[in-house]
C-alpha cells in the first residue's frame, strides 16, 4: 500500500484501485500526528465544516532531526475511505504537493524534536480527506497519513440516545436513533443514494453503517429508520482511564512514580485492575481524546517533552493478548502489554508527549468485557455522518453531520 501510494504520486494519477487509506505513521521517528481545529482536545477522524478547513492544521513531530525534504498533499476519498476519481484541480483551490519548510525546534526538552505545522489548504468539495506527508527525495517513501472529513450542513440530523430496547441489552448498550430532514433540491429518491455512518468516540473501528431501509415522508421531507433488530445498539463500554503526564517534576493524577533521567524522563502509572467485574462508577473523561501541554510552560507547546510512560495492569483470570488503546494511537491494536515476571503485572511502555491522555485496555476477543465492562450509563459521544452522491457527480459528499452525547 505504502509503495503503491507513492508510485501514483510519481506519475500524477488519481489514487484509484488501492483500497482504503488508513491513518498511519510509517516512520518510527514520527510522533504525535493529528489534524487540529479550534478544539484543545485532540482525537482521530476530525470533522471540519466546509470553508473552515483553512483555520485547521496538520501537526506532527520528527525526532530524527535530519531536516528531510518533506512534502504534503491531500487525497479526496469516498465514504469508505477509498480514493475518489477526482483529480487535484476538482477538489482543491490551489496546488497539491506542498513543500514543508521551516519546522520549529523544541525548547529545552531532553528529547529534541522538530515540530511541523501545516495549514490545511482550501477545498472545493465536502467529503473524506487524507492528509499525506511523503519524502520528496524518495517518492516511494510515505511518511504518514491522517484522516479527516469536511462537511457541508445540507441535511439536518436530529439524534436521540436511549437505553437499548431489549431486556438483554438494556444494562450494557446504548441505542442511537435519528431522523433526517432532506431538502427538496437534493432530488432524493431513496436511501440507496445515502451512506450513513455512526461512530462512537471518534473510532473508525467502532462504526455502525448497516442500517435498515428508511421510511421517507414526502410531506415534510424527513427520513426515519425503524430499528426493529437493535441494529443501532452500541456496547456502552466504560469511562476512559486517564493519565496526567504534564509534569516530570511532580506527580499529577494517577502517576505512581517519576524517574528523572539524563536523556529522558520515565513515568509509571498507578497499578490498575480490570473494571468489568465491578459496578459502574461515574467519572469525568475526555471520551478517548488527549491534549498536549507542559504543566511548567503552558503557553508554548514547544516546551512539551517526550517521556517514557509505563502502564501497569494487574493480571486477569483469563489472560489473552492485551493492548493499550486511545485517541493517541487511533485505537489501533499495536501497543501490546507483556507480563513482567519481576513485578507480576502486565506492562507496556509508550513514548508520549507531555499532556493528558485517555486510554483503555482491550483484547482481540470482542466478547471479552472483563477489562473495561459494558454499561448503559457510560457517557459516550456519537457522530452521525450522512454521505450523498449528488446527481451528476462521481464522489460522495458529506452533506450532514452532528454529534450527540449519551447521558445528557
Amino acid at each position: 500500500m505504502k509503495t503503491y501510494l507513492s508510485l501514483l504520486l510519481l506519475i500524477g494519477l488519481p489514487f484509484l484501485g488501492i483500497g482504503q487509506i488508513q491513518s498511519k505513521i510509517h516512520h518510527s521517528n514520527i510522533k504525535t500526528a493529528f489534524v487540529k481545529n479550534s478544539n484543545v482536545l485532540l482525537h482521530p477522524n476530525v470533522v471540519l465544516n466546509l470553508g473552515s478547513e483553512q483555520n485547521s492544521t496538520l501537526q506532527f513531530d520528527d525526532l530524527g532531526l535530519n531536516y528531510p525534504n518533506y512534502y504534503f498533499r491531500l487525497i479526496h476519498c469516498q465514504s469508505d475511505w477509498k480514493p475518489s476519481p477526482l483529480s487535484d484541480i476538482e477538489y482543491l483551490q490551489d496546488f497539491n504537493d506542498i513543500p514543508l519548510r521551516n519546522p520549529e525546534s523544541s525548547i529545552g526538552t531532553k528529547v529534541p524534536y522538530l515540530h511541523y505545522t501545516i495549514l490545511l489548504p482550501a477545498v472545493k468539495v465536502s467529503g473524506n480527506y487524507v492528509a499525506m506527508v511523503y519524502n520528496k527525495r524518495n517518492k516511494k517513501d510515505t511518511v504518514l497519513c491522517v484522516r479527516f472529513s469536511v462537511a457541508e450542513q445540507i441535511v439536518r440530523v436530529s439524534p436521540q440516545i436511549s437505553y437499548a430496547k431489549t431486556n438483554n441489552l438494556r444494562a450494557s448498550h446504548q441505542s442511537v436513533d435519528f431522523k433526517l430532514n432532506i431538502p427538496p433540491f437534493l432530488n432524493f429518491t431513496g436511501d440507496d443514494q445515502l451512506s450513513i455512518q455512526i461512530r462512537q468516540n471518534y473510532q473508525s473501528a467502532n462504526l455502525l453503517k448497516k442500517l435498515p431501509m428508511g421510511q421517507f415522508n414526502q410531506q415534510d421531507n424527513t427520513l426515519s429508520f425503524p430499528f426493529f433488530s437493535q441494529e443501532n445498539a452500541f456496547p456502552g463500554s466504560n469511562e476512559f482511564r486517564l493519565i496526567d503526564l504534564r509534569s516530570s517534576q511532580q506527580k499529577l493524577n494517577f502517576v505512581d512514580h517519576i524517574e528523572t533521567g539524563e536523556k529522558i524522563n520515565r513515568i509509571s502509572t498507578q497499578v490498575e485492575q480490570a473494571q468489568g467485574l465491578y459496578p459502574y462508577i461515574q467519572r469525568n473523561d475526555l471520551n478517548g481524546a488527549f491534549a498536549i501541554e507542559s504543566y511548567e510552560n503552558k503557553d508554548n507547546p514547544l516546551y512539551a517533552d517526550y517521556v517514557e510512560c509505563t502502564f501497569q495492569l494487574k493480571p486477569i483470570d483469563t489472560p489473552q493478548s492485551l493492548f493499550l488503546i486511545g485517541g493517541f494511537n487511533d485505537y489501533q491494536l499495536e501497543s501490546s502489554l507483556e507480563l513482567n515476571s519481576t513485578t507480576g503485572y502486565f506492562e507496556h511502555t509508550e513514548l508520549l508527549k507531555q499532556g493528558i491522555y485517555n486510554y483503555q485496555y482491550k483484547s482481540k476477543n470482542p466478547s471479552n468485557t472483563t477489562l473495561e465492562g459494558n454499561y448503559s450509563q457510560t457517557e459516550n459521544i456519537y457522530e452521525i455522518l450522512i454521505y450523498f452522491q449528488k446527481p451528476g457527480t462521481r464522489y460522495d459528499s458529506l452533506v450532514g453531520y452532528t454529534t450527540v452525547v449519551s447521558g445528557q
